[in-house]
């Protein structure tokens, strides 16, 4: 399974990274969480078809995690998709995303694929779809708005995305996780709803992770400076176009 990383930025303007967002793919199935920057020349630096994404899961509706989706939308117009989208979002965001695609008239370019909107209670554990072998299922995140984080899981590997949250007591359960994408708004300083990357290191085992990939990075902050005092090779700096593989 390919993880590619289209943004890793906060939601601060970043001057060198997009927002995050995330590309999972694998055997030619892609699955997209949030959608951020220009998305359509994003993915196709990754080589991933407009035509042939599979779904979008949105994790909250924070501007900084949806804004790209317009854009999206018009990009496979233009090239033509015909394959149905999958969007899948929290229940109580569901009334706000049909409301967007209204004003977005997207009926009258006309976009000649399917969207499927698929609604989940965030405030609870739930598998929410399979594909190209790869199964993701959403937790609660502790966020100031409905949040999740996700557990995807490819063969017998666990890789968990945090999205925007505070500390969270599910991810420290876990007895062990492949790869950990976590969110740093700071490298030191606390901030409400969000993590620092001392956190990170302080409260989860690290022991259990076999990577950690930091991702929703704002400026001017000393990460490599932190990361350099751990003296370990684990915990990784996301960077905007990285790609890993598990």
């Amino acid at each position: 399974m390919d993880i590619q990383f289209l943004g890793t930025g906060s939601a601060y303007p970043g001057s060198e990274r997009d927002n995050t967002s995330i590309c999972f793919s694998n055997d030619g199935y892609h699955v997209l969480v949030d959608v951020s920057g220009n998305p359509c020349r994003k993915l196709k630096q990754f080589q991933v078809d407009l035509g042939e994404l599979d779904a979008v899961v949105f994790t909250h509706f924070h501007i900084d995690h949806i804004y790209g989706l317009p854009s999206l939308l018009w990009g496979m117009w233009l090239e033509s998709r015909k394959k149905p989208l999958q969007i899948y979002c929290d229940y109580r965001n569901e009334k706000k995303l049909q409301e967007w695609l209204t004003t977005m008239e997207a009926e009258k370019w006309p976009i000649a694929f399917a969207i499927e909107v698929e609604t989940f209670d965030g405030d609870k554990k739930e598998e929410l779809l399979t594909v190209g072998g790869m199964t993701f299922s959403c937790f609660k995140a502790l966020h100031s708005v409905p949040t999740v984080g996700l557990d995807i899981r490819f063969g017998d590997q666990v890789v968990v995305y945090s999205s925007d949250t505070e500390f969270n007591t599910h991810i420290k359960e876990y007895e062990h996780i492949d790869m950990l994408i976590h969110e740093a708004t700071s490298a030191r300083k606390l901030a409400g709803n969000h993590t620092s990357l001392g956190e990170i290191v302080e409260k989860y085992d690290m022991d259990k992770m076999e990577e950690v990939v930091l991702v929703h990075l704002s400026d001017n902050e000393p990460y490599e400076e932190e990361v350099a005092k751990l003296g370990t090779s684990k915990v990784i700096i996301g960077e905007d176009l990285m790609k890993r593989t598990v």
